[in-house]
């Protein structure tokens, strides 16, 4: 309503109402401090959401359900954070990111954000500012393109390859079922704790 702020936590997702009525589930990008700016990343690559977003910009108003998910931080962690985030995943990760540093959160944060190609990388829009925070490690992982310079294969692996002791870390996982059950497995394996895993994925894909 006008005027008034949405309460919802860091990493909580709403539904968005397209023209047919149908309901569609996208995480909130921004932070709780953002007051009634609410940033959605959506990809427009099927003929679905291209028809959504042009219903939004022809009514210029769009109706929501909001705030969902157990992903929410109703409060500062208390241990070091990886946050893992697959193609627009990274919009749960960024209100994640964002409220933490809004919050003087001291401990490190290591995010992961893959894509098959390179040019699913979209234009994040804390990225550079993300570079400068002294306790945030940004990695960029790229799965299906051999010539990528930069670091190659699974999000899951680049975990595990820098990280030893992923029993200490609070971990958040945001991507399709099939990659979140994948790192799942990959992170237990490795020794990670399953009640310090988090994601949406578990609730409406158990």
């Amino acid at each position: 309503p006008a005027g008034k702020p949405l309460r919802y936590h860091a990493g909580q997702y709403l539904l968005l109402e397209r023209a047919d009525g149908e309901l569609s589930a996208f995480s909130i990008a921004s932070a709780p401090h953002e007051q009634r700016v609410l940033e959605l990343h959506i990809l427009t690559r099927d003929p679905s959401t291209r028809a959504l977003v042009e219903h939004i910009r022809q009514q210029r108003m769009v109706r929501i359900k909001a705030p969902l998910g157990d992903c929410g931080l109703p409060r500062l962690p208390q241990r070091p954070l990886v946050l893992i985030a697959a193609g627009t995943g990274l919009a749960q990760m960024q209100s994640l990111t964002q409220h933490c540093l809004h919050q003087g959160f001291e401990l490190p944060m290591h995010l992961y954000w893959g894509v098959r190609q390179p040019d699913d990388f979209y234009r994040a829009p804390h990225w550079q500012d993300w570079q400068q925070q002294a306790n945030l490690y940004l990695h960029q992982v790229v799965s299906d393109t051999p010539e990528w310079p930069g670091r190659q294969g699974m999000l899951c692996e680049a975990v595990c390859e820098d990280l030893t002791s992923l029993a200490d870390y609070d971990i958040y996982l945001c991507g399709s079922p099939p990659m979140v059950y994948a790192t799942l497995d990959a992170l237990l394996a490795a020794g990670a704790l399953v009640e310090q895993i988090h994601s949406d994925v578990f609730a409406y894909a158990p």
